[in-house]
C-alpha cells in the first residue's frame, strides 16, 4: 500500500473516530457553511466604492474559504496544518478590527496586532510556534503513543487524539468571533441594513450546539432562544 493510500485510509478513520465521539460534529461544521451562504447571498450584486470596505470584503471572502479547509483538516486530525491556518484566521480578524481605527497606509505590509483581539489571542503564541516549527513540543500535535514514561512513538499517519476536539473547539470560537464581525460589517456597509438573519443564526447555532456533547458549547447547556417576532 502506498503512502497516499495509507494517508487516505488514516484520514477517513480519524474522521470516523471523531464522529463516534461527537456525532453532531459534522452538522456543526455544515451549519457554519450555512452562515456563509446567508452572507454571500446578502452581498451578491452589491458594489462597494470605499477602499476600506473593499478590503474588509476581501478579508471576509478569505476567511470563509480558509474556514472550509480547516473544517476538513480537523476532521482528518491534521492538527498542525489546521493550527497554522487558524493562526491566519486570527490575524485576519485582528486586521478587520484594525481597519476601523487606522489609515490603510499605516497597515500596509504590517502584521496585524493581537492587542485588537479581545478573545482567543492567547492561542496566537502557540499557533505561531506551530506555524514556524519553533518548538519541539508543538510537534506533539502529530499524535503519539507513550512507549514508556520517557519515550513517545509518533504516528506517521494522522490519528484522532484529544488535540482533534480541542482544535475543533478553537475553530468554532474563531467562527463565532468572525460571525459577529461580519454582522457588524454588513450593518455599517449596507445602508439601512439590520443583520437580523445573521444574529438569529448565531443564536440558533448556539442553541443547537448546547444540545450536543461538543465541549465548546458546554457552558450553554439548556439554552433556549426566543425571538422578538415570536408570539
Amino acid at each position: 500500500m502506498s503512502y497516499r493510500e495509507k494517508l487516505v485510509d488514516a484520514r477517513l478513520y480519524a474522521e470516523k473516530r471523531l464522529l463516534e465521539d461527537y456525532p453532531e460534529a459534522k452538522n456543526v461544521m455544515d451549519k457554519t457553511i450555512v452562515f456563509f451562504t446567508i452572507v454571500t447571498n446578502k452581498l451578491d450584486g452589491i458594489e462597494f466604492a470605499e477602499e476600506k470596505v473593499q478590503y474588509k470584503l476581501l478579508l471576509i471572502i478569505s476567511f470563509m474559504r480558509t474556514h472550509y479547509v480547516i473544517n476538513e483538516l480537523i476532521s482528518y486530525s491534521e492538527i498542525i496544518e489546521a493550527s497554522t491556518l487558524m493562526r491566519k484566521q486570527l490575524e485576519l480578524i485582528a486586521r478587520l478590527k484594525e481597519i476601523d481605527i487606522s489609515e490603510l497606509e499605516s497597515l500596509d505590509k504590517k502584521v496585524p496586532q493581537m492587542r485588537h483581539i479581545q478573545w482567543m489571542k492567547e492561542y496566537y503564541g502557540p499557533w505561531s510556534q506551530v506555524a514556524h516549527n519553533a518548538s519541539f513540543d508543538s510537534l506533539d500535535m502529530l499524535g503519539f503513543n507513550m512507549e514508556d514514561e520517557n519515550h513517545k512513538r509518533f504516528y506517521v499517519q494522522p490519528s484522532n487524539t484529544k488535540n482533534t476536539i480541542e482544535a475543533f473547539n478553537m475553530n468554532i470560537g474563531l467562527f463565532m468571533t468572525f460571525a459577529m464581525e461580519v454582522a457588524n460589517f454588513m450593518e455599517k456597509a449596507i445602508p439601512d441594513y439590520k443583520p437580523i438573519e445573521e444574529m438569529k443564526f448565531v443564536l440558533s447555532f448556539n442553541e443547537y450546539g448546547s444540545k450536543t456533547n461538543i465541549p465548546y458549547f458546554k457552558p450553554l447547556k439548556g439554552m433556549k432562544v426566543r425571538y422578538e417576532d415570536e408570539a
